[in-house]
């Protein structure tokens, strides 16, 4: 829990917010004039993140950024972006598009950890005796997951030999980031070049405002409306004040949740109920937004300025998640990470390409390179590669995508389980982790045999040419 009970000044807190808020500019700035930038769509809060990195302590030490407070903000700004997400509207028409994104997601999670596994045994009887095998499980929650829950478990596992597992959870964040936008775009490219894209004919449908990521030309997009009265209270703060609420709601739940089990002798399951925080704060926020609902008074809530809020969190949290990557943690494991990013960007691109083509009947290829950007980078990537693909979002690709992402999060939870198993349940053995490998691919055996029961699944003959 010391995460939430760390020690920070206000002149602290104050200085962090205006280095980020800086570097946030200053990204903003090099997609505005940087052609290379523009050219692969990196986003500003990546070039931010990275500008943070050079001018912080570990490079050029020109800012005094303090890495705990960096990891307590990446902490707490993931669960309150789940919160966002809760609090939105319902989807009110489902199909099969976002189970089946879900069980992909599922699937991806699970060769991630797998390979993860191999090569971290692999370097463990080669030239690495010492490492743990935890940082193999680290693959798919910075890859899949994203750089909170990257860091989140990472911390979890320190205390179970994984030194430096925050950090190591980061920079696997990180590399999956630049593999999601630069890898992204070459697909696309090659895509075009093929003629599998849909909605597209060539590199013109990316517009100048998509490259220098400001809206120059044309009328800009309405983002949100105000559903309460100026006069009486800002909708923003309306709705930033929810968020708060349901956090609070959270911090109890998951407060009374831990003392039931440290009384009755489950202690040890602590700090991994601390590190999933952000599935409660999920659950609270769904329950609140149902509750809202019932009683008729979900009027108040504007989906557009709850997007707005989730994206003004994952903005810090990407700056905050790469700056506090530990450049001397990196050197340690560079070997193992380089191998790891290496199979696993592989293994991925394979997984999704074979099932982006039977498990969907319509706009395969959009829905490759969506899911190939979250399983890489996070939602937000998966949205801009999509947006690459179809600029008006005139396909319902993008919006399956987004709530996929909560289909996953539920049927996931076993997944989540199994990851910590080794540390919960075989006692941090390598015979644990042998075992978690096991049941690891079992789980996926099974997931794909009630898939394909379910008949959201062809096992037909691969054919990725252009779909409608």
């Amino acid at each position: 829990m010391t995460l939430w009970n760390f020690d920070i000044n206000f002149l602290s807190l104050i200085k962090d917010f205006m280095y980020l808020s800086i570097f946030l500019i200053l990204g903003t700035v090099c997609r505005r004039y940087g052609k290379f930038f523009q050219k692969y769509l990196i986003p500003n809060n990546i070039i931010a993140g990275f500008i943070g990195l050079i001018v912080g302590p570990q490079v050029l030490g020109l800012l005094d950024l303090n890495m705990d407070h960096l990891g307590a903000y990446v902490y707490h700004l993931l669960a309150l972006t789940f919160v966002a997400m809760g609090l939105r509207q319902e989807k009110t028409s489902w199909g099969k598009g976002p189970l089946s994104f879900g069980i992909t997601m599922l699937s991806s999670y699970i060769v991630q950890a797998v390979v993860g596994l191999l090569v971290a045994f692999a370097f463990i009887y080669t030239t690495m005796p010492k490492l743990s095998p935890s940082i193999g499980l680290l693959l798919p929650m910075g890859f899949g997951m994203g750089p909170g829950q990257a860091f989140t478990m990472g911390k979890a596992w320190e205390s179970f030999g994984l030194e430096g597992g925050a950090a190591t959870g980061l920079t696997i964040a990180a590399i999956g980031y630049l593999i999601a936008y630069f890898g992204g775009i070459i697909i696309i490219n090659r895509g075009i070049k093929n003629r599998e894209t849909n909605l597209i004919k060539g590199l013109e449908g990316i517009t100048e405002d998509m490259r220098t990521g400001v809206v120059k030309h044309g009328k800009p997009e309405i983002g949100s409306f105000l559903t309460l009265s100026q006069e009486a209270i800002e909708p923003l703060a309306f709705h930033i004040g929810l968020i708060g609420v349901v956090y609070w709601l959270t911090w109890v739940l998951t407060s009374t949740l831990v003392g039931f089990m440290e009384s009755h002798g489950a202690v040890k399951f602590a700090a991994t109920v601390w590190a999933f925080h952000f599935v409660l704060a999920l659950l609270v926020a769904i329950i609140v937004r149902k509750l809202l609902d019932i009683t008729k008074k979900s009027y108040m809530i504007d989906v557009g300025l709850m997007n707005r809020t989730a994206g003004l969190f994952v903005d810090f949290l990407v700056v905050g998640s790469i700056c506090a990557i530990s450049l001397t943690v990196v050197w340690k494991y560079w070997a193992p990470l380089f191998v790891m990013s290496v199979f696993g960007t592989i293994v991925t691109y394979i997984l999704l390409r074979y099932v982006c083509n039977r498990a969907f009947d319509d706009y395969k290829f959009e829905r490759f390179v969506g899911i190939f950007g979250e399983m890489t980078g996070t939602l937000n990537s998966g949205l801009v590669l999509v947006r690459v693909t179809d600029p008006d979002f005139k396909t319902p690709v993008a919006e399956d995508l987004v709530y996929s992402s909560g289909v996953a999060l539920f049927l996931g939870l076993p997944l989540l389980i199994l990851l910590n198993a080794p540390m919960n349940f075989f006692g941090n053995t390598y015979k644990g982790y042998w075992i978690t490998l096991g049941l690891l691919i079992l789980y996926g055996v099974i997931l794909w045999v009630f898939w394909r029961l379910i008949g959201f699944i062809k096992l037909t003959k691969p054919n990725f040419k252009k779909s409608k």
